[in-house]
C-alpha cells in the first residue's frame, strides 16, 4: 500500500501539466502490474493555442509487458493530442505475465496548467 501511495504521488507530478483520469493506483490493471508509466509532452502549437483535450486508448499488453495495439478510440479535438498520447502509452510497461492481456483502455487528459 505504501509503494502504491508513492508511486501515485511521483506519477502525478511527472504528468503536470497533462493528467490522466484516473489515479496511478487505478493504471495498475488487476492483472498486469504497471511499472513505467511515462507522461505525454504537451504538443507545442496546441498549447501556444491554449487548446485542451483528451484522448482515450484502447491497447493490450504483450507477455513481456510492452503495451502492443494500441489505437486511439476518441480523441476531443480529433488529431490534436493523437499522437503524443499514443507515444506517451507506448512507451509505457507492465510487469512480466504468462500471456498477453487484451483490452486495456485509458483516457488522457491534456489540460494546461494554471
Amino acid at each position: 500500500m505504501k509503494k502504491q501511495i508513492v508511486s501515485a504521488l511521483v506519477f502525478s507530478a511527472i504528468l503536470a501539466p497533462v493528467a490522466l483520469t484516473a489515479p496511478a493506483s487505478a493504471l495498475t490493471t488487476p492483472d498486469r502490474e504497471a511499472v513505467e508509466l511515462n507522461a505525454p509532452e504537451y504538443p507545442r502549437g496546441a498549447e501556444r493555442r491554449g487548446i485542451e483535450g483528451s484522448v482515450r486508448i484502447e491497447y493490450s499488453i504483450a507477455a513481456s509487458g510492452e503495451v502492443v495495439n494500441a489505437r486511439v478510440v476518441e480523441a476531443e479535438p480529433a488529431g490534436v493530442f493523437d499522437r503524443a498520447a499514443l507515444a506517451a502509452i507506448e512507451s509505457w510497461r507492465y510487469a512480466p505475465a504468462a500471456d498477453q492481456t487484451d483490452g486495456h483502455s485509458r483516457e488522457l487528459e491534456f489540460r494546461l496548467a494554471n
